[in-house]
């Protein structure tokens, strides 16, 4: 009787939706015309050989020599060792906080876990600076503290939160029949947990693992103040010797190089490389995170 005070719920649904569909194509385009800008300005790297590129290790702007090795082994050296840190920590906090914490003590717990994943990463390189850098010089003996193995650490601190409360929400979604069942046959709470609930966790907590390790793959400001910033592979895999991956490579020359020739065409291949990795683990991460326990 009234139209104009009853809202008519057909009639506004429409707008509703044409608007998420709109937002959602522009998240689209903008992610298509900025993956497209990275691999247009990094054809003329490739187009001088994509394989020499990614392996050499000389990288002289001087002499428009550039190569990537130094930085993708320093990046997969220091993210592998933030993963060999973090993995063990994350994996039984998480554990821990879902089975054996009660609910408020859990919600304080996780509280206090996202607020650290949430913290800015130049303060945790502040401090790595200040303090991680000088513990490792100091414990291993060593000239410098900026090392592969401290920046390896300092990521690991960081990335340590975001996989622990992740993956204490794909345990926690597992739901509570299969801990009744499996306690109703006189396994113990623990055993309960790895007989009946990690498997079905544990898509979530590889997709935990995988975003985890995208943050650490891009992280530039916490790593650039602890890592060193020499382009060498070292030999004998010394984690004790300064070292360079391609986040904290960005970050100390895209500046001075900005629209420059050949650098920064290979900063910019830098930047596609970094970009497809960082890419890959966070849609696997999260496409496994979206899957749930049945």
């Amino acid at each position: 009787m009234f139209p104009f005070i009853v809202p008519d719920r057909r009639r506004n649904a429409d707008p509703l939706f044409w608007s998420t569909v709109f937002s959602a194509g522009l998240v689209l385009a903008t992610a298509v015309i900025f993956s497209s800008y990275l691999f247009w300005e990094s054809l003329p790297v490739w187009d001088q050989g994509l394989w020499a590129f990614l392996t050499s290790v000389e990288w002289d702007p001087g002499e428009d020599v550039y190569g990537a090795g130094a930085m993708i082994y320093g990046s997969l050296i220091v993210t592998s060792l933030a993963l060999l840190f973090a993995l063990p920590f994350a994996l039984c906090g998480a554990i821990t906080a879902s089975e054996f914490l009660s609910p408020r003590a859990r919600l304080v717990f996780k509280g206090a876990m996202e607020t650290m994943a949430g913290a800015p990463g130049v303060v945790y390189g502040l401090l790595g600076a200040a303090m991680l850098s000088l513990w490792v010089k100091d414990f291993f003996g060593l000239i410098d503290g900026s090392t592969l193995f401290t920046a390896g650490i300092l990521l690991g601190i960081m990335i340590l939160p975001t996989i622990m409360t992740l993956a204490e929400d794909a345990i926690h979604s597992v739901p509570g029949e299969y801990r009744d069942t499996a306690l109703s046959l006189g396994l113990t709470p623990l055993q309960a947990f790895f007989k009946a609930v990690a498997p079905r966790a544990l898509p979530g907590i590889i997709g935990a693992v995988l975003l985890g390790l995208g943050r650490a793959l891009g992280e530039t400001i916490a790593v650039m103040l602890v890592i060193g910033g020499l382009d060498i592979i070292p030999m004998g895999l010394d984690l004790f010797s300064p070292g360079q991956n391609i986040p904290s490579k960005l970050g100390r020359e895209a500046a001075e190089a900005i629209g420059s020739g050949m650098h920064w065409n290979a900063l910019i291949a830098l930047g596609a490389i970094l970009f497809t990795g960082t890419m890959m683990l966070t849609a696997a991460g999260s496409w496994l995170l979206r899957r749930r326990a049945v």
